[in-house]
């Protein structure tokens, strides 16, 4: 009888850390999907902002003299919350900019990282 009454209570106690296993399993593969998911989402939104802002930057330069420029915008990434974009503007006519006039005209175009959040910071690169 003793011997009857472990065996019930072991195979108790198998079955509930099947589920035990199964309920942490089921967790760990909704948690995974969610972070895709939050991750496709944020990919969305930083993809509508860059056509934005770089849609924003070309009509900037454009009104400054400089038609047609080249802009190119990239994020990096360094973590879950840490982004840094990259902006390349190039025009022939930036090429006989001074120091300053680069200067001034780099603290413009920083300004437009606004559109990707307020903390955002955007590093310029005028060629």
């Amino acid at each position: 009888m003793e011997k009857r009454k472990a065996s019930v209570m072991g195979r108790v106690l198998l079955v509930v850390l099947g589920v035990a296993f199964l309920i942490l399993c089921l967790g760990v593969t909704a948690s995974a999907r969610g972070r895709k998911l939050a991750r496709e989402e944020r990919q969305k939104q930083y993809l509508e902002s860059k056509e934005t802002v770089v849609r924003e930057i070309r009509e900037y330069l454009g009104k400054k003299g400089y038609p047609s420029s080249g802009v190119t915008l990239t994020k990096r990434e360094f973590g879950e919350d840490e982004e840094e974009y990259r902006l390349t503007v190039h025009h022939g006519r930036m090429e006989h900019l001074s120091q300053e006039e680069r200067d001034a005209l780099t603290e413009e175009l920083s300004g437009f990282a606004s559109g990707f959040g307020q903390d955002a910071v955007m590093l310029v690169t005028i060629r």
